[in-house]
């Protein structure tokens, strides 16, 4: 993976992330008012972007656990998840993991395959959107 530029914003995530990983969630979410200050036009998108952001990275620790084979630390950012997020946005990030995979890729295995299209046909996403998923073939 290539090094993120050390910026502002990497460097609220990576604070956000280290503040998670010590289960300072407290922390996090002041973290996080600090960078979505400037991002929402009012306190309902803002808490919107929140969960997105939250979830977005802490999906991402897991599977970065999850690949290196620290089982344990990838059961923390998954319950960390589960307790934090809505069950509508830990959906919305499994299926954008799963497009991208299933883009980069070609194919999904059926049951991911399977999601995937339900989630996108569930929540209206544009048809273009549905084109890319069509393109992914489908593997038992």
């Amino acid at each position: 993976m290539s090094e993120l530029p050390d910026i502002y914003e990497t460097r609220q995530a990576r604070a956000i992330l280290e503040a998670l990983q010590a289960g300072d969630v407290e922390r996090a979410r002041k973290l996080e008012d600090h960078l979505l200050a400037e991002a929402a036009d009012g306190p309902e998108e803002r808490e919107t972007l929140r969960d997105q952001l939250r979830a977005s990275m802490l999906f991402r620790a897991q599977i970065d656990a999850s690949s290196s084979g620290d089982e344990a630390t990838a059961a923390m950012f998954q319950e960390i998840l589960t307790q934090t997020c809505s069950e509508k946005v830990i959906r919305t990030t499994i299926a954008s993991a799963l497009l991208h995979t299933g883009l980069a890729g070609g194919e999904l295995p059926a049951e991911n395959h399977d999601f995937l299209t339900r989630h996108l046909d569930e929540n209206g996403v544009s048809a273009e959107l549905k084109e890319l998923a069509a393109g992914i073939r489908r593997v038992p």
